[in-house]
């Protein structure tokens, strides 16, 4: 008997401790194709699920969290992939179908998940050649999927790239323009339709593009390769001060920039992670990283 019972217990002590480890686990999970959330400094994100061999950047969760939207480049060219939750399981990743026959990329999605933004060379009807990427977008349809493809009107700059579009839940828009010497600097869009060139600092000689800005609008992450970084482009972050400009930019530090090319910065639709891409691992992947860090930078600034 003495036996018998210690056995039981021995086998409900296994049982226990199964269980409390199975339950530690899943609280490690990030609803972010189940990875395990990041700390304070940057981490490669679902390696070969979504960052593999190959080259890919953005990461745009729609608000649900139920698919993530991202570029792949291949030798064929850009185009945007998905990988979407069915029935509780992240499926492998596939073409957009809005994608695959001309240069797709940077997909923002908007904050109510009714529409998708990206930038594409893809001709207007009518056209014969398209030289320059604009920005384009497709919308939710009530069989849950996206419509066909529209020209973004405004802002559209012919004969330059405009990339990256992002905006905040006030509706103000935040973009890049590559003018034909292959420069980037950044634009926003006021609610009332007026394009405005983001002055110096923040603009400068040097590249800047990709910018993101936070939800509430209270600060704007952007990619520079201006002199001072730590490689060959880094994120910088700038606050929204109370007269309503913009601080100096800072250098978001090696917790999250590298030595290669760091690009690409989206929030997570929680606001928890910021992710961004980098080539430090030799191509394009997708990074992530603790979002506190953004307040401690806008802390360690006052």
């Amino acid at each position: 008997m003495f036996k018998q019972a210690t056995t039981i217990y021995i086998i409900l002590g296994v049982l226990g401790i199964s269980c409390s480890q199975d339950s530690s686990s899943k609280e490690l999970k990030s609803p972010y194709l189940d990875q395990k959330p990041p700390g304070m400094t940057a981490e490669l994100f679902a390696p070969g699920i979504l960052s593999t061999e190959a080259n890919e950047f953005n990461a745009a969760f729609t608000p649900a969290v139920d698919a993530v939207y991202f570029t792949v480049t291949t030798d064929s060219g850009q185009d945007i992939m998905v990988i979407e939750k069915q029935n509780g399981k992240w499926q492998k990743r596939r073409q957009a179908e809005f994608s695959g026959r001309y240069r797709d990329v940077d997909p923002f999605i908007s904050h109510d998940g009714r529409r998708l933004y990206f930038s594409s060379n893809r001709l207007l009807k009518g056209e014969t050649a398209q030289e320059d990427c604009d920005i384009w977008f497709v919308e939710k349809q009530s069989s849950g999927k996206w419509g066909p493809a529209k020209l973004l009107e405004f802002p559209r700059t012919p004969g330059k790239h405009d990339f990256y579009y992002t905006e905040n839940l006030d509706g103000e828009v935040y973009f890049s323009i590559f003018g034909e010497d292959g420069t980037g600097d950044l634009y926003y869009i006021t609610k009332n339709q007026e394009s405005i060139k983001l002055q110096h600092p923040i603009n400068s000689k040097y590249n800047e593009q990709d910018p993101f800005v936070a939800p509430d609008g209270s600060y704007l992450i952007f990619t520079s390769n201006r002199p001072g970084g730590l490689g060959s482009a880094d994120l910088y972050i700038c606050f929204k001060q109370t007269d309503n400009t913009w601080s100096d930019p800072r250098n978001m530090g090696q917790n999250i920039n590298s030595e290669k090319y760091d690009y690409c910065p989206i929030l997570s639709p929680n606001e928890k992670y910021l992710f961004f891409s980098s080539s430090r691992s030799g191509s394009g992947d997708v990074y992530w990283v603790d979002a506190k860090i953004i307040g401690r930078m806008n802390s360690s600034e006052n």
